[in-house]
């Protein structure tokens, strides 16, 4: 009924555990003395920030980033400052969550037989009483 899908959420960043590491890849010396790589986690169960229904679609859409301990992880390493990776890994947060808000569409299925099943059992029967018809004693 009134389920709200809002436009923006803001995500509490004192509720996600937020630590920086060293980025891998290409950089120059710049890439091993930086720790520029950005990397938040949460426990997904224990966000109280995200109803309930939400979070138990974000398992199912992004069981890939969970651990076994069930904790989201999200990384962000295409910056090469710590304040822009930070933002882009909230972002990339905000898209997850947000991507798990609508209620998915019920889909009914369809009861009964289709238009084409409804022929094909015609012409079988068709097929069938012509068989028993040639038969019966021909007459000459």
């Amino acid at each position: 009924g009134d389920w709200k899908v809002p436009k923006k959420i803001t995500i509490p960043e004192d509720k996600l555990e937020i630590s920086f590491v060293r980025s891998s890849g290409a950089g120059g010396q710049n890439v091993n003395k930086v720790n520029t790589k950005v990397e938040l986690r949460f426990l997904l169960d224990g966000a109280g920030w995200i109803p309930a229904e939400v979070r138990s679609r974000i398992k199912n859409n992004v069981a890939g980033r969970i651990n076994k301990e069930g904790y989201l992880t999200v990384t962000s390493q295409e910056y090469r400052t710590q304040a822009q990776n930070r933002k882009d890994a909230v972002r990339k947060l905000e898209d997850i969550v947000l991507k798990a808000y609508p209620r998915p569409k019920l889909r009914k299925m369809r009861k009964g037989v289709s238009k084409a099943a409804k022929e094909r059992k015609k012409q079988e029967k068709k097929h069938r009483s012509q068989t028993k018809s040639n038969r019966k004693k021909v007459d000459f």
